[in-house]
């Protein structure tokens, strides 16, 4: 860390100027001016300063789970610069100082009894700044998880905000399947955008996987549901169609 680390009000303009160059520059983009290229200096900055708390976070989330007894799979990441931007472009009304993911780790735990013991020692260790509850009100798309937002300061003392995801091995399942889906047919399904027969298909799969875990019984009509959803989203899994509209 320098004393070059952009501060917040610097951090949002380089947003607007980065989110408005992106809206000007569609479909075609035009070439980046001295301004637009300083922007995003100040985001790269901006992005580097987490790496010190997204540290500091990953070593306290093993902590805990080393506490609570469980064994997982963790991970740790910066999120990736054309994912900001394309976070920035889909949420107009963000300030960039303002986004909570850009460090981000993840658990994967056995159990969603693990699941919720994990979150309650990340909330009894560090007050969270906000908590995300997908797993008892899952995302439109089907996504299931619990985000725990906490923050640790840098190495200048700021606090920067960090974000912890805890999956099950299902959660995580589902969720890996959705984005390797979305990459093959280029949509962006676990935002729910793309095809409306693939939406619906994965909604009803991740409904089904939760039941399961939860040791209850998947209803036959929401078997028939699978059976149904599934043979109308093959064709654009195939890539069969000329095309399909797109669902936000």
């Amino acid at each position: 860390m320098t004393a070059s680390a952009p501060n917040r009000s610097q951090v949002n303009r380089a947003g607007r100027a980065i989110r408005t160059f992106f809206r000007q520059s569609e479909p075609w983009p035009l070439r980046p001016d001295d301004r637009v290229l300083a922007a995003f200096g100040v985001l790269v900055e901006f992005r580097a300063v987490h790496q010190y708390p997204l540290t500091k976070t990953n070593m306290g989330l093993r902590s805990v789970l080393r506490t609570e007894g469980c064994a997982v799979e963790v991970s740790q990441r910066l999120k990736r610069i054309p994912t900001i931007v394309d976070k920035l472009r889909r949420e107009p009304t963000m300030q960039l100082a303002n986004m909570q993911d850009i460090g981000g780790c993840r658990a994967i735990l056995e159990s969603v009894a693990d699941l919720r013991r994990v979150e309650r020692r990340l909330r009894k260790n560090r007050p969270p700044l906000r908590v995300a509850d997908y797993v008892d009100t899952p995302r439109r798309s089907g996504y299931r998880s619990v985000h725990v937002v906490v923050s640790y300061p840098d190495e200048e003392g700021v606090q920067r905000a960090i974000e912890v995801q805890l999956r099950t091995k299902v959660m995580h399942e589902w969720a890996y399947t959705v984005e390797r889906l979305g990459g093959r047919i280029q949509q962006d399904l676990k935002s729910n955008v793309g095809p409306e027969p693939v939406l619906q298909w994965l909604r009803a799969v991740s409904e089904a996987m939760a039941a399961e875990e939860t040791g209850k019984p998947v209803d036959h009509d929401l078997l028939r549901e699978l059976a149904e959803l599934r043979a109308a989203a093959v064709p654009y899994l195939e890539g069969r169609p000329n095309g399909g509209v797109a669902h936000e």
